[in-house]
């Protein structure tokens, strides 16, 4: 009886751990872990029509600072605007590269042109001869900056800070870090004008 008892036992056991460990497995295909800021972010594939929207225009945006990164670091006649330039290049790649997966989650299809505003900016620019080139660049990217800057703050200010979907967190963030590459750039333009 003893041995009956202790069989059943067990039994119960393993189908209470297979159970528990289905249950992690389900929550797991239901969540997608965010390793640059190990969080756990629901999945959702909805989005309103504003941010469908604003994802395009993000995408302009990062296109236009990629192009404009890549004037600097041609054109630039200082070691300061070449390096500003790269990491511009570098970091709206990125975040070109992160629109395009989520645009995937989304069934968004980005625009394959920038807006004319920011293709205009970033011809512009082009046009500047040399001995003009950095002092105008640190203008265009400031003002780039602080358009973005906007723009962003006005998609994410009714999001809740609780509501931490993919492309919620991924606004929220890639607002901050624009405002910390205008700050960067404003004190640069006005080193440069020292």
């Amino acid at each position: 009886m003893k041995n009956l008892w202790m069989a059943a036992t067990l039994t119960l056991g393993t189908l209470a751990f297979t159970s528990c460990n289905s249950d992690k497995q389900e929550t797991n295909t239901t969540a997608e872990v965010d390793t640059e800021m190990n969080t756990t972010t629901p999945v959702d594939s909805t989005l309103s029509e504003d941010k469908r929207e604003f994802m395009g225009k993000a995408h302009s945006i990062s296109t236009q600072q990629v192009e404009l990164g890549k004037l600097a670091v041609e054109k630039g006649t200082t070691q300061q605007v070449r390096d500003y330039g790269q990491q511009m290049v570098d970091l709206y790649s990125k975040k070109l590269d992160e629109l395009q997966d989520m645009s995937g989650q989304y069934s968004v299809t980005l625009p394959q042109q920038m807006e004319e505003d920011h293709a205009g900016r970033v011809q512009e620019l082009r046009d500047k001869n040399t001995d003009e080139f950095d002092r105008a660049y640190w203008d265009t990217v400031v003002e780039a900056h602080k358009d973005a800057l906007e723009k962003f703050e006005d998609n994410v200010k009714d999001i809740a800070e609780t509501d931490n979907t993919t492309f919620n967190l991924w606004a929220r963030n890639t607002g901050k870090e624009i405002r910390a590459q205008m700050e960067n750039a404003m004190e640069l333009r006005q080193d440069n004008k020292k």
